[in-house]
């Protein structure tokens, strides 16, 4: 896990691989009503998908599924989906 160099803000767009996907997906999403400080204490954000209308399908996002969240190849963090 490497870590960014400085903490995300709103607006902040990474993208998601979940732990479960054989296929490793990139899903492009946008944080919001972030309440996190860095990656390293647990944090909370809302989640908004980028690219679900250019058909990028977001379903297998459910609740309790643990995912990375990616800058290119290098992962910055983790995390489990939880309801909103």
């Amino acid at each position: 896990l490497k870590m960014r160099k400085a903490d995300p803000i709103d607006g902040y767009r990474p993208h998601l691989i979940l732990n479960d996907d054989k296929k490793q997906e990139y899903l492009g999403v946008v944080l919001y009503d972030m309440q996190i400080d860095g990656f390293d204490p647990p944090g909370y954000a809302m989640c908004a998908c980028l690219y679900e209308d250019q058909g990028v399908n977001y379903d297998k996002i459910q609740i309790g599924e643990c995912f990375k969240v990616m800058e290119g190849a290098r992962v910055v963090g983790i995390g489990t989906v939880i309801p909103g």
